[in-house]
């Protein structure tokens, strides 16, 4: 596990306006009132249409970031069915891996363009959905170990993010492999587990899903992370019932049962054993860059008084 004091995480994109003139000014303020020191960043096909920008919005500033490869991944399991680390399918798993290989250079590439460690941690799944096979997981990740490359190896280690586990009586989002097995594979790999709040609560339409499984991860000392991503039970502006919608606290989005006081007892829970924290939220199209600070401001804040991040400048402790 890393040792580190633990890192403040903002996963942007879920946030993120869509004027570049905003985009930039939505990271000033990530970073000038000292809202994040890192961000969750998304890999699809790559890391965006200019990596140049991204490396210049990140330099000097976002220097303990992830890559999380949950919207490139979902993209290929909706495609064929059968992507995934955990695959039982022989194309479906080494296409997983071919995958995460391009993540890993894209990842070295981005902190050559930074001269900084930029990125630190991938995020690997269990997918892919319903049919997850943990022996195969297994054998991802020895074939993984065996694939190091000789000059120096990578910059990044792997971080195994549970999502939304299947389960027949729930429709679920993810529906990857339950949490008991990925303790199991992530302890025999040598890699940390990483939380999302939201998809804790989808796997089994309960607030108190994510809670439970963090203290038995920081017990267990396999806690790498925690994201707070808010999740309900009714329709919304951002999504329909239990979806992996990023909604934000209880406070700004009242069908989010993601409060104030649950994220405060997830980080009790967590007794300081991890190495980052942080939000992951989605806000009204029409919100104000400022606007969108103050709504992720008011996760991070929340973990401020926890111990789990610096204190953000410029924002109101919340209720």
């Amino acid at each position: 596990m890393n040792t580190e004091l633990p890192a403040a995480l903002v996963g942007a994109y879920a946030a993120l306006p869509s004027l570049r003139a905003d985009q930039e000014d939505f990271y000033d303020g990530l970073a000038g009132r000292g809202i994040a020191d890192g961000l969750e960043i998304p890999f699809r096909d790559g890391l965006g249409e200019d990596v140049r920008w991204l490396a210049a919005q990140m330099r000097g500033r976002f220097t303990r970031s992830v890559i999380t490869l949950i919207p490139g991944t979902m993209v290929r399991v909706g495609a064929t069915g059968v992507f995934g680390l955990a695959s039982g399918d022989h194309d479906g798993r080494r296409a997983a891996l071919g995958f995460l290989r391009e993540a890993r250079i894209a990842a070295e590439e981005l902190n050559q363009l930074t001269g900084e460690q930029s990125v630190s941690a991938i995020h690997i799944h269990t997918a892919p959905s319903a049919t997850a096979v943990g022996e195969m997981f297994a054998r991802s990740l020895d074939e993984i170990a065996a694939s190091v490359p000789a000059a120096g190896g990578w910059s990044t280690r792997l971080v195994l993010e549970h999502c939304d586990a299947y389960a027949p009586a729930v429709p679920g989002e993810k529906r990857f492999l339950p949490l008991e097995d990925e303790i199991a594979l992530a302890r025999a790999g040598g890699i940390g587990i990483t939380i999302n709040w939201g998809r804790s609560a989808i796997e089994a339409q309960d607030p108190g899903r994510p809670l439970a499984q963090i203290g038995r991860l920081a017990s267990e000392g396999l806690l790498e992370g925690v994201m707070f991503s808010g999740a309900g039970p009714t329709a919304n502006e951002f999504g329909g019932p239990w979806a992996d919608a990023h909604l934000p606290l209880t406070e700004d989005e009242p069908t989010s049962l993601m409060g104030a006081d649950e994220v405060r007892r997830c980080l009790r829970a967590a007794e300081g054993a991890f190495s980052y924290a942080g939000a992951k939220i989605q806000v009204p199209g029409d919100a104000t860059v400022d606007e969108r600070l103050t709504k992720v401001g008011h996760v991070m804040r929340l973990l401020s008084e926890c111990g789990a991040a610096p204190a953000p400048a410029g924002t109101t402790a919340r209720p």
